[in-house]
């Protein structure tokens, strides 16, 4: 079955050049901003809702050291990665820029929240893969990481709209 997108929903991908895959996805949110930071930045219930981003763990600031676990979604197979928050605004964005071990990559992974008026949040989640590993697999990774995203988009959406 194919993977779609539901009204509402952006996903998308370019491949920017030979080594640079940027992934872009968002969705609109029936709640205030505040409600949507405090949902996604409540790391102690992620894993209540969350299916992929399921612990961080350091010093939630700019530059904070920050442990961050994710499920790969096969089994209960796990990814940890240690990197600081080199994107940071509190209240609006967080993100990392962190080696992939193994794949000649990094990645440039940010979590946007945007209010619109009338009690309506745009959620963005941006990433990039960059690095001679992406000749080779950036465009295959790409793929199942905004498929993930998406996910990761919808599952805060839900619950951030059970909670109003």
């Amino acid at each position: 079955m194919a993977f779609e997108l539901r009204d509402g929903e952006i996903g998308n991908i370019t491949h920017d050049d030979s080594e640079t895959y940027s992934i872009h996805t968002e969705t609109t949110i029936n709640a205030p901003a505040e409600k949507v930071w405090a949902v996604l930045t409540d790391f102690d219930k992620l894993e209540e809702w969350c299916s992929s981003f399921i612990k961080f763990e350091g010093e939630f600031r700019k530059d904070g050291p920050a442990k961050v676990t994710f499920k790969l979604g096969v089994g209960n197979l796990t990814q940890v990665f240690d990197h600081p928050l080199i994107h940071f605004e509190e209240g609006r964005m967080f993100g990392w820029s962190a080696p992939l071990p193994y794949m000649h990559m990094h990645d440039n992974h940010k979590y946007i929240v945007e209010p619109l008026g009338d009690n309506k949040t745009q959620f963005t989640q941006t990433d990039q893969l960059i690095g001679s590993g992406a000749r080779w697999i950036g465009g295959m990774m790409s793929k199942q990481m905004m498929q993930q995203y998406v996910v990761f988009n919808r599952e805060l959406k839900a619950r951030v709209e059970s909670m109003t």
